[in-house]
C-alpha cells in the first residue's frame, strides 16, 4: 500500500470531476462514501483506485482502511477539512474512496433459467433509484435494467442509498426499445406495476415462484411509459386502504419485489415458531 499525506492536485481535479455526472461518465469511476458504502464495495469486488481517510477517522474507518491497502490501493491521509471539501454530505464520515465502474455488457452473455429482474423506467430520483438497487439486492433479484432518463446508478446519491449494494449485481443501462427487445425474445413475463393492476395477492394470474419475470417500474410522476404499458403482459398493484392513491416508487417497488419473490418461496425446512406460553405460567410447568 501507498500511504501519502498530502492530496495531490491531480486527485484534487479529479474529485471535482466525478462531483459531476458528465465527468464521472466519462472518467468511469464512482466515489463510495462513508465506512458502510466502502465495506460493500470491498465486499463485492469493487477495484479501488484511491482512498482518503481523515486523521480524527474512527478506529473502525481505520481498520477499513487498512484492509483496503491489503491490494494496490492507494491511501491519502487528509484533513477533516478536505474530506468535507469533496463529500457531498454535510458531515461526512471518516473514509471515502473512489472505485472503477462496474461494465456489464448487454445483452449478457450468460444467464440462469429463472431470472428474476427489476426494469426502472425513468425513475428520476437518485435517492429511489439506490434504494430499489438495495432492495433488489436484498430480495433476490438477478440482474437491474435501467431504461434512459432513469437516473445514474453510480453518481454518489445513488450508492449512497444504494448502501454500495450496486457493486453486487449486473446494473444495465440500456434504450427501452433495446431492453423491452430483449425481454420479448427471452420469454421473460413483464409486469408492471400500475394502480390500477391486479392485486399482486392473486398469485394464481401471475408467474409461478419457480418462474423468471421482470418487474418494471415507471418515472415518479408520470408512471411507465406508453411503451412499457403496451409490452405489460400483466399489470400489478398493491391493496391500499381507501384514500391512499399511491406509495413512494422505492417503497411501492420493494415491497412488490417481496411479494413476487420472498413471500411465495418459504423454505420447507423452516423451523415452526415455539409455542406461545400459557399467561401465567412459568417455562415447565
Amino acid at each position: 500500500m501507498e500511504t501519502s499525506e498530502e492530496l495531490s492536485r491531480g486527485k484534487q481535479r479529479l474529485l471535482r470531476r466525478l462531483s459531476e455526472t458528465r465527468g464521472r461518465q466519462k472518467e468511469g469511476l464512482v466515489i463510495l462514501e462513508g465506512r458502510r458504502v466502502v465495506e460493500a464495495g470491498l465486499e463485492f469486488g469493487a477495484r479501488f483506485r484511491f482512498s482518503l481517510l481523515a486523521h480524527d477517522a474512527a478506529s473502525e474507518e481505520v481498520e477499513l482502511a487498512r484492509r483496503l491497502g491489503l491490494g494496490p490501493t492507494e491511501l491519502v491521509r487528509v484533513r477533516r477539512g478536505t474530506l468535507v471539501e469533496f463529500a457531498e454530505t454535510q458531515t461526512p464520515q471518516g473514509i471515502l474512496a473512489v472505485a472503477e465502474e462496474p461494465v456489464e455488457g448487454f445483452p449478457p452473455e450468460e444467464r440462469s433459467e429463472t431470472e428474476r429482474i427489476l426494469v426502472l423506467d425513468a425513475v428520476q430520483d437518485p435517492g429511489n433509484v439506490g434504494t430499489l438497487i438495495r432492495s433488489a439486492a436484498a430480495l433476490g433479484v438477478d440482474r437491474v435494467l435501467l431504461f434512459d432518463g432513469t437516473a445514474d446508478p453510480w453518481n454518489a446519491k445513488t450508492v449512497r442509498s444504494s448502501a454500495g449494494f450496486g457493486f453486487s449485481l449486473p446494473l444495465h443501462r440500456i434504450g427501452i426499445e433495446e431492453g423491452l427487445a430483449w425481454l420479448d425474445s427471452e420469454g421473460i413475463p413483464l409486469l408492471v406495476a400500475d394502480a390500477d393492476g391486479l392485486d399482486v395477492r392473486r398469485s394464481a394470474a401471475l408467474p409461478s415462484a419457480q418462474a423468471s419475470f421482470a418487474l418494471l417500474l415507471g418515472n415518479e410522476g408520470a408512471g411507465p411509459r406508453v411503451e412499457s404499458l403496451e409490452a405489460a403482459g400483466i399489470r400489478v398493484a398493491l391493496p391500499m386502504r381507501t384514500g391512499v392513491e399511491s406509495l413512494n416508487v422505492a417503497v411501492a417497488g420493494s415491497i412488490l419485489l417481496w411479494a413476487l419473490g420472498p413471500a411465495r418461496q418459504v423454505p420447507e425446512d423452516r423451523p415452526e415458531p415455539p409455542s406461545p406460553r400459557s399467561e401465567g405460567r412459568p417455562p415447565g410447568d
